[in-house]
């Protein structure tokens, strides 16, 4: 098998340093295969700019995967907007090209399911990031934390072998980007 060439679609500045971290974890323990990647510029699932990044990583060899917060708004209507908006004229023939992980109300759902929290009802990322903070005692809580505490949580649970819904999605978009699947 070649080299896998992905490019990842982020809509926040901490999202590369968090794929880069989750790939540098699953390459060790999922999938066994060089991997180029590429990551544009933080973006928002409404911008024009986001259909822009999707031509640009399909025209030039990629497998697009776009990460996303939802930000309150139900993942279904999300996904749905991106693929109306920003992927529907492409004309894509392998579904397999574009993958699309949005996180309820945010990333920070992906933590508080590593430590066990039940943020299902939060309708916004203050609700979530409000009770991280608390389980964590943590004075306050920002974003740029994000990276390093899903590092280390997640390599924690992989130790006794539990595998979170968040990052089984993760390695499923990556397998089936780089036709692994």
């Amino acid at each position: 098998m070649g080299l896998c060439r992905v490019y990842f679609i982020i809509d926040n500045r901490y999202a590369k340093e968090l794929v880069e971290k989750l790939i540098s974890i699953i390459r060790s323990r999922f999938i066994n295969i060089g991997m180029d990647k590429q990551f544009s510029s933080p973006v928002n699932v409404c911008s024009d700019k986001m259909r822009r990044f999707i031509e640009w990583g399909l025209k030039r060899g990629y497998c697009v995967i776009i990460i996303a917060d939802t930000e309150g708004i139900k993942p279904d209507e999300i996904r749905e907007r991106i693929i109306n908006e920003h992927v529907k004229d492409l004309r894509i023939n392998d579904p397999n090209r574009v993958k699309i992980l949005l996180a309820h109300p945010c990333l920070e759902t992906w933590l508080a399911e590593l430590l066990n929290l039940n943020v299902g009802n939060a309708i916004n990322c203050k609700n979530v990031k409000d009770t991280i903070r608390h389980r964590l005692n943590m004075k306050d809580y920002d974003s740029y934390l994000l990276p390093n505490l899903i590092e280390r949580h997640l390599r924690d649970r992989l130790e006794v072998g539990d595998v979170p819904s968040f990052l089984e999605k993760f390695v499923n978009a990556v397998r089936r980007c780089c036709g692994l699947t």
